[in-house]
């Protein structure tokens, strides 16, 4: 009988171990995601200003070169 409370403890024990490397690994996941997202996100601000100077430079040329 005093072996099934420890034997209780140790499962809990294992299974609180577990979860807490699972949110660990988790967590590392999330950040390596939000660095992914950001960076694209970043690209697409790049990318957007591209477009508006050569939209810009396009206007330009046409103007001063009829």
């Amino acid at each position: 009988m005093a072996d099934a409370p420890k034997s209780l403890d140790d499962q809990l024990k294992e299974q609180r171990e577990s979860l807490e490397t699972q949110i660990r690994e988790l967590e590392a996941q999330l950040m390596r995601t939000k660095e992914g997202y950001l960076k694209v996100l970043g690209a697409q601000e790049f990318a957007a200003i591209q477009k508006k100077q050569a939209e810009s430079e396009s206007t330009t040329t046409e103007v001063v070169d009829p």
